[in-house]
């Protein structure tokens, strides 16, 4: 049988850092537009009895070559997860994010890498490069609306790609923000605690929302012209962190919109209310970041991009640290 190499969480942390997610997830998305690259949306098997449900994300990562090869290098790949009710999901010692990666010629299995911070990595690194293409080249004032992992790798890509002059955090719980600033200036960052939902929010030229809500937690008024907002909870079709008049006057971008069109709350609810068209989405991210559609048609335009998380991120960061891992000779090899 063949080696698979196995990647703990601990080597994901040391292979891969936000800049570099950056490049890798930009660099699928280029080729997912170009068609080069390919994936499917969300599969989500429930499992009623256990109050959870297994799901998948699908992709096929092609590496660019300069030459013609029959096929070309990549990798095929799927991240499996599980998502259950309760404290025990919130347990983080316990496995359940894993990323499956093949070789795209073979079809054989590779590596099995541990996708906990990868996930929440990829999805920061996506912002960062949303941010990049729709965001007033002259933002500064990054602000962020809750402290959890998915927060805290929102603020790490942000601070390192748009060096902000200011972090501003605000979150429900008294003690989470306060903790997550302390953990974050102890790392270097300029963070500091915003009195509000509404004091982050107007003074933002970024804004990141990365909360668990059912109903809006911001207020259109709050929103200065210009803002540039990455939309990274309600990544639920009955979550909502944005009113539908933001959402409507709002230059819209996603990632995928057929993913996008079934699970990301902030569309999907208005939509079903027909209180909006599908036509609110401008555009996916791959025709932004290949010039197919601007990212912003204004400077005093509000950008939106609204992000649900998809196979494609993970599957190129995946590739990236996978072979990052081979050079250098790190992770476990074992034989099945």
């Amino acid at each position: 049988m063949g080696a698979i190499r196995v990647l703990s969480e601990a080597d994901v942390r040391h292979l891969v850092s936000p800049l570099e997610a950056q490049t890798a997830v930009e660099e699928a998305f280029r080729d997912f537009a170009n068609g080069v690259s390919r994936m499917a949306p969300r599969v989500t098997v429930p499992i009623p009895e256990a109050g959870g449900n297994i799901r998948m994300l699908p992709a096929v990562r092609v590496l660019p070559t300069p030459r013609r090869l029959p096929p070309p290098p990549g990798y095929v790949g799927v991240k499996v997860y599980t998502g259950y009710v309760g404290a025990a999901f919130k347990d983080l010692d316990k496995d359940r994010f894993t990323v499956l990666l093949y070789d795209y010629r073979e079809g054989t299995l590779v590596a099995m890498i541990a996708a906990r911070w990868l996930g929440a990595l990829r999805t920061g690194a996506t912002s960062a490069v949303a941010t990049k293409c729709m965001a007033r080249p002259e933002s500064k004032v990054l602000a962020l609306i809750g402290t959890g992992e998915q927060g805290e790798t929102q603020v790490l890509n942000l601070a390192a790609s748009m060096r902000p002059s200011a972090i501003l955090v605000w979150d429900i719980s008294d003690d989470h923000r306060r903790a997550f600033v302390s953990r974050l200036k102890s790392e270097g960052l300029a963070v500091e605690e915003a009195e509000s939902a509404e004091a982050a929010t107007r003074a933002a030229d970024v804004l990141c929302t990365t909360t668990t809500s059912r109903r809006p937690i911001i207020e259109t008024a709050w929103v200065r012209p210009g803002t540039h907002i990455n939309a990274v909870g309600a990544n639920l079709a009955n979550r909502r962190e944005m009113p539908t008049d933001l959402v409507r006057a709002a230059r819209v971008v996603v990632e995928y919109r057929p993913q996008a069109l079934q699970e990301a709350g902030d569309l999907v609810v208005p939509i079903t209310a027909g209180e909006l068209s599908e036509d609110v989405i401008a555009a996916e991210l791959g025709h932004v970041l290949t010039g197919q559609v601007p990212g912003r048609t204004s400077p005093d335009e509000v950008t939106i991009f609204k992000s649900i998380g998809v196979a494609i991120e993970d599957v190129a960061v995946a590739a990236f640290v996978y072979e990052k891992a081979v050079a250098q000779g790190l992770g476990t090899v074992v034989k099945l």
